[in-house]
């Protein structure tokens, strides 16, 4: 047992010592930080089952032109009925089962004079839009749409290019003025709409839970790596010793 403690009182070993506890709180923080993430992605996807069931509602019973959409709203499920504008906006680099292309965005003019934008659906990127893409037009006259409410993406990039497409559908940047802080990913419009509608997915749950228990894990190892190095270092002294009293 002597050996052990002449071992333990290096300075190495000491050091080691003390910093096992701080390791370990530190896989702990990053274990509970990797499940609070499970936690949010497991609510979210909860929100999506939760909207593909519910009934629409009107959106000015979630959701004011001036407040940003909170967490709780988002896929809530609305209909909306008003004119679009037929300016277009196509949102860049946007995937659609691996296949390359762009969002489709207009904004809805409501009765009350405000505005939402709404996610008309995805077209693919060809040869013949790449310089200068054009949607299909939106329904012309009153239409009805329905889908679930989004918040507003961050701003990336320029925001709105010169030739008029934009890098993220952020709402600040593509309507500055009398649209809702939030968009309407359109699920169904009546009359129909030309353009696909882009499918409403969740995040995914991601591997964040697993993440979690990997942290747990490394925490758990710790101490008994130690244990493991400290046994081999006082193997490795008395072999040492011993072979000094033996010459």
């Amino acid at each position: 047992m002597s050996d052990v403690w002449a071992v333990m009182r290096q300075p190495k070993w000491l050091g080691m010592l003390l910093a096992l506890p701080f390791l370990m709180g530190l896989c702990v923080v990053a274990a509970n930080w990797q499940y609070d993430r499970h936690e949010r992605r497991s609510a979210q996807e909860a929100q999506v089952a939760a909207a593909e069931t519910a009934a629409p509602v009107s959106l000015e019973s979630v959701l004011l032109p001036t407040e940003p959409l909170p967490a709780s709203g988002q896929y809530t499920q609305v209909t909306v009925t008003g004119v679009y504008d037929q300016q277009a906006v196509l949102i860049r680099n946007r995937s659609l089962r691996e296949e390359r292309g762009m969002w489709v965005v207009n904004p809805l003019r409501l009765p009350d004079g405000s505005s939402i934008l709404v996610l008309r659906g995805w077209m693919a990127a060809t040869r013949d839009n790449v310089e200068q893409a054009t949607a299909a037009a939106a329904p012309a006259g009153r239409v009805s749409v329905t889908g679930v409410l989004q918040p507003s993406e961050p701003r990336r990039g320029a925001g709105i290019l010169s030739n008029g497409e934009a890098t993220s559908l952020n709402i600040e940047a593509i309507c500055p003025q009398g649209c809702y802080q939030a968009y309407l990913q359109l699920t169904s419009s009546e009359p129909p709409d030309a353009v696909p509608p882009v499918p409403v997915d969740g995040p995914g749950l991601g591997p964040h839970l697993g993440y979690a228990g990997q942290w747990l894990i490394f925490g758990l190892m710790l101490p008994i790596g130690y244990v493991i190095l400290l046994r081999r270092e006082v193997r490795e002294t008395r072999q040492a010793t011993q072979g000094a009293l033996t010459r």
